[in-house]
């Protein structure tokens, strides 16, 4: 579940393009963690790369929400210590893959050490239900 407010430290965030939803880690309003090119652009898979930017430019104007976690993912996320020591120690590193390595997978592997994708789960999902 995601909720529109404040960040805090270690919180995964993501802010909605439309589309998709952008997803990154929050340290404070002049760090946040997530995968975009030198240029600002997210999509750019080629150059894209883990990054650190203002909350600002994450946002690009759209609102910011704050995952809210299941008593079950408390007991298995990070602290926000963890978090940001993960999303630091990965900075700069590329590899992005919009199915198997984008900015989600990128955020729950800090908070969980796990790689998953609602996102693209979601996708395949769709495919697969036109073919039954």
């Amino acid at each position: 579940m995601w909720e529109l407010k404040n960040p805090k430290y270690g919180d995964q965030i993501r802010v909605s393009r439309g589309l998709y939803y952008h997803h990154g880690i929050y340290a404070s309003n002049d760090s946040v963690f997530h995968f975009a090119s030198l240029d600002g652009n997210e999509t750019n898979a080629l150059h894209a790369k883990v990054v650190c930017t203002t909350l600002g430019e994450f946002l690009k104007g759209g609102n910011v929400e704050v995952r809210v976690y299941t008593a079950d993912e408390l007991k298995q996320k990070r602290t926000p210590e963890e978090i940001i020591k993960y999303a630091s120690e990965h900075l700069g590193e590329g590899d992005y893959n919009l199915v198997t390595n984008n900015c989600e997978h990128f955020s729950n592997r800090c908070a969980f050490g796990k790689s998953n994708s609602e996102q693209v789960e979601d996708i395949f999902s769709m495919i697969a239900g036109l073919f039954q």
